[in-house]
């Protein structure tokens, strides 16, 4: 009766019993079968490691973190930190992870040695500490381009130089057990950024960040940790600094050869929406993530359709009047209306209006200047397609003569290929007017953080990713001058070395540094695709060459994976007047966003990204405190400005600025010389009158009274035409004496270039028409597409349609030349010069020799010269409009006129 309750239980185990024994003779199998864990041996750890990021892990370079307790070794794993090389990427990888997306070549840095970055994962140990498995890998530099070394941990403390290009690029410290500001978050932020924490290191605490960069990088650093923070021993001499743990500054004892500066970088906690796509990811793989992505953006979608639309933010001052010019000339700014595509338009449709944000801060010089435009920012609206009549694209024209622009890259995005992050810096607040919202680079699902899969970012003169042949660029010079184009393909390893990036390390200390050994002077960000217009009207003359010629066409990006969502949208373009459009929508496709582009006239442009990214425009201005307050162009844009003057960024920015702040303008030329006086010009000058284009200075050489006059580039037209007295043999074609007849009222000075000697005259061209001979001596001053080149004679053949004539050379390569001394007849004499950006100088004198003229123009920096005179040794004059002598249609001498230009905006092409 006993037996009888266990009889069904005896029963059902006796049927299943051969089931159990084939399960456990099979777990016996694959347990005889897998590989034994490694031995507890240094290499034996290395090789596990190594194989984990499918790369290679020296044994010197993993350290233990501190234990966490048997139970916690064995189950969860002990932390490790190594230095691996991981491999470059193969097909299929990427289904394994990011850590494991490599293949059999190990990525070489650009010197050569294997590209390491810095590793955490968890290793379960058994009780006699040999390893059994491993997981949880995060890459903690993830600079891909950059060698981690010198591995140093203490605590919770961990530190490694980044070596790229011969040079330290940077050194980075982390605290492991986070920023220790958890307790002071709500409870939201706590799970956010424990989730953020996860992601990036293995560990809900997240990891604090300091970095180290330097202006002038050391050939190498050695690094210790200790209790009052990092020691380093930098470059051949050792010089020595320290971080200091309490202040977080560095201390280098009064001597800072190498200009180190310590950058602690904010932990900033992200939204559940930036957190989604990496978080899928990671757990579901890259293809997971693509699809979360675009369900969060079709979510989004169908709640901005339930949502009102919002109103424009910004106050307008009616339509737009035209700038005030002199009877003759154009008018540039507004940019001239809008076509639009859809009929019948909605009122004020493509017509634009005067923007006057109504933060309570004003353009400085503009309100109070009649000649001058109310405000350098014009708004309109466009329906881009006549099919979908429902979407609309905001566009902001921007005056670029008014206003410069300014790149920085956050402290989080974007990623740096190699060495430190960017600062997040921002502008200063006296100048700054706003910020427009940049997007990631790559839209790719399951792209990288940083590596060859990202386009290229260069601030600062530092390249935080290379930039990529072919992509499209918006560059920003020094004076904030934008430029848009492809990058350069093939050209730009010699047209713009890396070690114009990446400085060279100095010998030793103090040494002076290497030729070209200055910082790239541009900023670059490079977009996800390229606009070129295919149809768009024809650019001023004075932007029709170079800069502003063509790119080739097949230099652009192929279309984005997404072109087809109709999410938020932004580009970024210039005109065919050399201004700047900044084009947005909430609802757009690609080929609706082109569309608004080549109506609104653009030449070229970027785009710069899509939604999930913050796009927009922001007008921004400080207050006493520091807060910034920022006015979107429109509510629905989600740029998410700054929110302080003096806080750091955390994402990369176009900030655009006030280019003066009191007082006149500031000369669009270059004044070289501290002591030079120079003062606008008593002659008529080029509209708009509020902006100069001829200077003028008297300085004193070799005894003599020099006159020097400056002309401003993009400003004049220049034409060579033949003075009347100019031999013609007889088999010479004639050449034009004139400007053309629409350019008769616009000349506003003529600078006499002499005439041949009746024996072995000079080479004279006019217009592409050769009338004497080039001999291929001395120097040449070259017109093409009306701008002036000064070059050596008997290079390349002349252009098509250029003007040019050979000239005495007294003065190359910043050297003067015995030319220059030559002792003729006291008389009135001239030499030339063309600066770096376009400025054309003129000296003028009297003088026996032409030595006190070029030696004015390479105290200003000119680096060769030319005289004025063609062998006639006739007398030089520079006659202006409105001066006297008054100006003349035609010249006894071969005469250079200059022909006055209204001021177009200041954006250019980008050209190889």
């Amino acid at each position: 009766m006993t037996d009888r309750p266990l009889s069904p239980w005896i029963d059902h185990l006796r049927g299943r019993l051969p089931i159990a024994l084939g399960v456990a003779l099979l777990g016996a199998v694959a347990r005889l079968s897998t590989p034994p864990p490694p031995a507890r041996t240094a290499d034996a750890i290395a090789g596990m490691l190594g194989e984990a990021i499918g790369g290679a892990v020296n044994p010197d370079d993993f350290v233990w973190e501190e234990r966490g307790g048997f139970f916690s070794d064995a189950l969860l794993g002990r932390r490790v930190l190594f230095l691996g090389v991981p491999r470059v990427a193969r097909p299929g990888a990427a289904e394994r992870g990011p850590e494991a997306e490599r293949g059999p070549e190990a990525e070489r840095a650009p010197d050569g040695r294997g590209a390491a970055d810095l590793y955490r994962a968890r290793v379960r140990l058994t009780r006699s500490g040999r390893p059994v498995s491993l997981d949880g890998v995060r890459n903690l530099t993830g600079t891909p381009l950059g060698d981690d070394r010198g591995l140093v941990a203490r605590g919770s403390r961990v530190a490694v130089t980044t070596t790229a290009f011969g040079v330290v690029q940077g050194i980075t410290q982390l605290d492991l057990g986070g920023d220790g500001r958890a307790g002071a978050r709500p409870v939201g932020e706590r799970l956010r950024a424990a989730i953020d924490g996860w992601l990036e290191t293995g560990s809900v605490d997240g990891a604090s960040r300091t970095e180290i960069s330097f202006d002038n990088p050391p050939a190498s650093a050695r690094l210790d940790l200790v209790d009052e923070g990092l020691v380093m021993a930098l470059g051949p001499e050792a010089v020595p600094a320290a971080l200091n743990a309490s202040t977080g500054e560095v201390d280098t004892g009064g001597r800072d050869p190498f200009v180190a500066r310590a950058h602690h970088l904010p932990r900033r906690v992200p939204s559940l929406g930036e957190l989604a796509g990496p978080s899928a990811e990671r757990l579901l793989g890259p293809t997971a993530a693509a699809a979360v992505e675009r369900l969060a953006l079709a979510a989004d979608r169908a709640a901005a359709k339930l949502r009102a639309a919002p109103a424009a933010a910004y106050v307008t001052r009616g339509p737009a009047s035209a700038e005030p010019a002199p009877e003759g000339w154009p008018s540039l700014w507004p940019p001239p209306p809008v076509a639009p595509a859809v009929d019948p338009p909605l009122p004020g449709e493509g017509a634009w209006v005067l923007v006057a944000p109504s933060l309570p801060r004003a353009l400085p010089g503009v309100e109070e200047d009649p000649q001058r435009p109310s405000s350098p920012f014009a708004a309109t609206t466009l329906r881009p397609d006549p099919r979908r009549p429902e979407l609309r694209v905001h566009l902001l024209a921007i005056d670029t003569r008014h206003i410069r622009f300014t790149l920085q890259a956050g402290y989080e995005a974007p990623r740096p290929t190699v060495g430190p992050r960017g600062t997040g810096q921002l502008p200063h607040a006296s100048t700054l007017r706003g910020a427009i919202g940049l997007g990631a680079s790559t839209r790719e699902p399951g792209a990288p953080h940083a590596g060859t899969e990202a386009l290229g970012m260069v601030v600062g003169g530092r390249a935080l990713v290379p930039p990529r042949d072919g992509a499209a660029t918006l560059g920003v010079d020094l004076s904030g001058r934008p430029y848009f184009g492809a990058w350069p393909s093939g050209g730009d390893v010699e047209r713009v070395p890396w070690a114009l990036w990446q400085r060279p390390a100095a010998a030793s200390p103090g040494a002076p540094r290497a030729e070209g050994a200055t910082r790239f002077p541009w900023a670059l960000w490079q977009g996800p695709s390229l606009f070129e217009a295919g149809s768009a009207a024809a650019p001023l003359a004075i932007l029709a060459g170079p800069p502003a010629e063509r790119a080739p066409a097949s230099a652009t990006l192929s279309p984005d994976d997404g072109d087809d969502l109709v999410v938020e949208r932004a580009a970024l373009c210039m005109t065919d007047r050399g201004f700047v459009v900044h084009a947005w929508g909430s609802a757009l496709d690609a080929a609706a966003l082109r569309a608004a582009l080549e109506r609104a006239g653009c030449l070229a442009g970027v785009s710069l990204g899509r939604a999930p990214d913050p796009l927009g425009v922001a007008f921004l201005s400080p207050q006493q405190d520091g807060v910034l307050t920022a006015e979107r162009l429109s509510p629905a844009m989600s740029i998410a400005p700054p929110e302080h003057a003096a806080a750091a960024s955390p994402r990369h920015f176009l900030f655009f600025e006030s280019r003066w702040t009191h007082g006149p303008p500031a000369p669009d030329l270059s004044l070289p010389g501290e002591s030079v006086g120079w003062a606008e010009d008593g002659g008529a000058q080029p509209p708009p009158a509020w902006s100069p284009a001829v200077y003028a200075a008297d300085t004193v050489h070799l005894g003599a009274q020099v006159r020097v006059h400056a002309f401003a580039p993009g400003r004049f037209l220049f034409r060579l035409r033949a003075g009347s007295r100019e031999i013609s043999p007889r088999s010479a074609p004639k050449l034009d004496a004139e400007v053309p007849a629409d350019e008769r009222r616009q000349v506003l000075a003529a600078i006499g270039v002499g005439t041949g000697r009746r024996r072995g005259p000079r080479g004279l061209a006019v217009g592409g028409t050769v009338g004497l001979r080039f001999r291929g001596e001395g120097g040449l001053l070259l017109v093409r597409q009306g701008r002036v080149e000064i070059r050596p004679a008997g290079g390349a053949p002349l252009a098509p349609g250029a003007d040019a004539t050979e000239l005495p050379l007294t003065a190359d390569d910043g050297r003067l030349r015995p030319e220059a001394r030559e002792i003729g007849t006291m008389r009135r004499r001239s030499a030339v010069c063309v600066l770096d950006d376009g400025t054309l100088l003129v000296a003028t004198t009297t003088f026996d020799s032409d030595e006190a003229t070029t030696e004015a123009l390479l105290d200003l920096g000119c680096a060769r010269v030319v005289a004025l005179d063609r062998g006639a040794h006739r007398n030089a004059f520079v006659h202006r409009a409105s001066g006297d002598p008054a100006l003349q249609q035609t010249y006894e001498e071969t005469a250079l006129f200059a022909v006055g230009v209204a001021m177009p905006g200041r954006a250019r092409r980008l050209v190889p």
